[in-house]
């Protein structure tokens, strides 16, 4: 069964045929541009006059054996003829090009299940791992860091009913976790990680619709990040889990369903952008519908209790992409992602 590490590998050998076909295109078209000025320079006449038949001296006559006329065809013999197939002249000066040709195949990820791409289990990292961690998101992310998860050196640019749009427009918000006042991008940067994990989109899912201005407003969020972070920064884009199924019924955007559907958009967004997909809703959903696990629901429905947020932080010790700097528990599984 296909995997993460099957798509990005798929992704990234797309990117490199790309690139090796124009090479190889570039290369014919010069060795085509060769090939003709070689046949130009061998066939061309020479300085001289021209030779023909009769300017052939000292030749001797040979016998030709005597030619009779063929009789003319009658006209009902050329009627049930079936007519010579007679090949068009090819202009192939249009083939000595070394421009770039319009790409005609869709080579992007766009409709691929979330589950797919999401980053495997790959070892257990200790706690150490997340001193470089900053999550960022709205309150659901923030749990990680008001309960005792084991994670205490993790630092949270979270806040109560933010959306993916609160980020963009950098405005000021109450932090969930530290209380303080604060701008979002400001408080990342102060923190200097080396990993981001971002959970943040079931208050814009709130309500229905505008699944292209959420995915074009996180998407600019990303890039946001790169632009102000250290270039070696590991972006994770963590699954929107599922709520109660009784949520619906007050929130209708917020249908198990849909939000899958929009999981399926973040994967691949996940893929287009270079950073890595955690299915988190693996521990916290029920996989026959998505719906939040019961043992793990509060009054709400949407949030988690601590039991959740641990199960939470032990799933994203368990999946991580493996990097030499990482201090695992037990054998470190020394696999080389893309090797």
């Amino acid at each position: 069964m296909s995997d993460f590490y099957t798509y990005r590998n798929e992704y990234a050998n797309r990117r490199r045929k790309r690139r090796f076909i124009l090479v190889l295109l570039v290369i014919l078209a010069l060795l085509c541009a060769a090939a003709g000025w070689f046949w130009h320079q061998n066939n061309a006449p020479s300085d001289g006059e021209p030779i023909t038949d009769a300017q052939t001296v000292d030749a001797e006559p040979t016998a030709s054996p005597e030619v009779t006329a063929s009789p003319e065809p009658t006209p009902e013999a050329v009627v049930g003829k079936t007519p010579e197939r007679i090949v068009q002249n090819v202009d192939t000066a249009v083939w000595n090009t070394s421009t770039a040709v319009e790409q005609t195949i869709d080579t992007e990820y766009l409709n691929t299940d979330h589950r797919m791409i999401g980053v495997p289990m790959l070892g257990s990292v200790t706690a150490k791992y997340f001193d470089t961690v900053t999550f960022v998101g709205d309150s659901i992310a923030s749990g990680l860091g008001i309960y005792q998860t084991g994670l205490p050196n993790a630092k949270f640019a979270t806040y109560t009913s933010a959306g993916v749009n609160s980020f963009v427009n950098n405005v000021t918000m109450k932090n969930a976790v530290t209380g303080n006042q604060e701008t979002p991008m400001e408080a990342i940067v102060a923190t200097q990680p080396d990993y981001v994990y971002i959970l943040v989109g079931t208050n814009n899912l709130v309500t229905q619709g505008g699944e292209e201005s959420f995915l074009a407003y996180y998407e600019r969020f990303i890039d946001m990040l790169r632009e102000q972070l250290n270039p070696g920064v590991i972006i994770y884009i963590q699954a929107i889990p599922g709520v109660q199924e009784t949520v619906v019924q007050t929130k209708p955007g917020l249908e198990n369903g849909r939000i899958s559907t929009v999981n399926d958009l973040l994967a691949n967004l996940a893929l287009r952008k270079g950073c890595y997909f955690v299915n988190i809703r693996e521990v916290l959903t029920n996989p026959a519908d998505g719906s939040q696990i019961d043992d793990y629901q509060v009054t709400d429905g949407v949030h988690f209790n601590a039991a959740g947020y641990r199960a939470w932080a032990e799933y994203l010790s368990t999946h991580t992409v493996w990097n030499r700097r990482s201090q695992y528990s037990g054998q470190n599984p020394y696999y080389i992602y893309g090797a």
